[in-house]
């Protein structure tokens, strides 16, 4: 039996962890205008199809790949509170509690970590800055779920035909879960399970099961509102599925290999563990805050270093036991995740890729578990945590100035202005380029439709708007004729 003061301090920790995430969560899902784009109105509207009836959507309106896992998720939450963006993103909370919740409890049970020390390991996935936060609550087909699947194939690897469904379905919401799945295999073969006939058939029941959702997810797809209501798989013809679509934007070249783990190291982790300096608004968050501080890149990097120094000269059982435990999965996981980055990206890692790489957080989560499970120096140990903490300080920083800003003066996004003033002046019908018309058609519950003069993800606003020709305007960031300006740089035009 655990001994009740433990039972105690797992409670309290678990509570610490659960509000943690809210609060680090809690401007960007509740203030409507903090982080919200047209990718994300997208899920929105098709959730509200969903819930009025009008459509019926498998994967994201316009595409054959991207399971509409997140419009399915929002659409009972919408008819509890109704159709918003901190209803829309409230599922994901919810997911970030569950998945931050999962790796204490896993670092706890697996690696014999005390649930405070579990917690400061995870601390990297509770509390990341707000630039990594946003990305972990975007509604915009997957950032976050991969995170849950993961930890679920880990959780579900006994019981194949569980596990390969999870697996399937993860893949056709996001091929990220792959990474996963290729851990998985890893462990396997280690423990020699591969060597055997019994493992093979796990395998084989596992791909069966996945195989099985793929294709009832093809024949779903057949009947599909594939590109809003009154739409089929019809209007998406030769649109690639998930295979294709990984295909072409899979770009392989050896030679750029050196230049991408630089910038993985110099670039990428210092944006996504919130070290590098960066005004928010670089990551879409409306806001004139930072985050970062020069050289803090340091905290992060002395933190690894220190427990990639020290685990291999722990007990070689204990490590064995580590490497086939959750800590050696997830660092796996993560590594592969940094790996198909690097490699599949041919060296091009910037900001509107960084969603594509964000499981590295896993192994980092890893890695301090297992040093803290395996390091007999009480000093080291107190050191290791020290450093951290001051990290996951930084982090906090930057969140407590975001909430200082939006419970003081919250700012006002330009495209929320001009909904506003589109609103007030009367206008319903219009043509905008995507990244305004999808975000004001769901800011005003399609009060007002505007179809995209350029990406079109649903093609029944172009009808809409051509049946209201004779009062249909134009939002133009460019002046035109007899056009007026609402906001700087956006005009509406005859």
């Amino acid at each position: 039996m655990v001994p009740a003061p433990r039972r105690a301090e797992r409670w309290i920790v678990l509570a610490a962890v659960f509000a943690l995430v809210v609060w680090r969560s809690g401007v960007l899902v509740f203030w409507a205008q903090a982080q919200f784009d047209s990718d994300q109105a997208v899920i929105g509207l098709m959730a509200k199809h969903l819930i009025e009836g009008r459509a019926f959507p498998v994967f994201m309106y316009g595409q054959s790949y991207i399971l509409g896992v997140q419009a399915w998720m929002a659409a009972p939450v919408f008819l509890l509170f109704g159709v918003s963006v901190p209803a829309l993103k409230l599922p994901l909370l919810v997911i970030n509690v569950v998945v931050a919740l999962l790796l204490v409890r896993l670092l706890g049970r697996e690696a014999g970590l005390r649930p405070g020390l579990a917690a400061i390991a995870a601390a990297p996935f509770i509390l990341p800055a707000p630039g990594t936060t946003a990305n972990l609550l975007e509604p915009s087909g997957g950032n976050l779920e991969p995170f849950l699947y993961v930890l679920l194939l880990w959780l579900l690897r006994r019981r194949p035909w569980i596990c390969g469904l999870i697996f399937g379905f993860g893949f056709l919401q996001r091929e990220f879960t792959v990474y996963g799945l290729a851990a998985l295999v890893c462990i396997w073969a280690a423990e020699g399970e591969l060597s055997k006939r019994a493992g093979w058939l796990r395998l084989g029941r596992l791909a069966l099961a996945a195989a099985g959702v793929w294709i009832a997810v093809q024949g779903l797809r057949i009947l599909s509102s594939a590109a809003g209501p009154g739409t089929s798989i019809a209007d998406l013809a030769g649109a690639p599925n998930n295979l294709l679509e990984l295909a072409m934007r899979t770009c392989v070249a050896p030679a750029t290999l050196a230049k991408g783990t630089a910038r993985l190291l110099t670039a990428h982790w210092p944006q996504l563990l919130g070290t590098a300096p960066y005004p928010l608004s670089d990551f879409s968050i409306e806001s004139r805050m930072t985050q970062g501080l020069a050289w803090s890149w340091l905290l992060p990097a002395a933190a690894m270093m220190l427990a990639l120094l020290r685990i291999p000269t722990a007990d070689r059982a204990v490590n064995r036991r580590l490497a086939g435990s959750i800590c050696g999965y997830l660092v796996l996981a993560g590594a592969f995740s940094a790996a198909g980055y690097v490699v599949g990206r041919c060296g091009e890692l910037n900001f509107f890729t960084m969603r594509y790489e964000l499981m590295s957080l896993l192994a980092i989560v890893a890695i301090g578990g297992w040093f803290l499970r395996v390091e007999r120096s009480a000093a080291l140990r107190r050191v290791w945590i020290a450093v951290v903490v001051c990290w996951t300080l930084l982090a906090a920083t930057a969140h407590a100035r975001l909430w200082h800003e939006y419970l003081t003066g919250p700012p006002v996004s330009a495209k929320g202005e001009v909904t506003r003033l589109l609103e007030a002046q009367g206008v319903r019908y219009g043509r905008a380029d995507y990244w305004m018309a999808y975000y004001i058609s769901f800011l005003t519950r399609e009060r007002i439709i505007l179809a995209s003069s350029d990406f079109v993800r649903v093609r029944s606003y172009d009808a809409i708007v051509a049946q209201h020709a004779d009062e249909a305007v134009t939002i133009s960031r460019a002046a035109c004729p007899g056009g007026r300006e609402l906001v700087p740089h956006v005009y509406i035009c005859p």
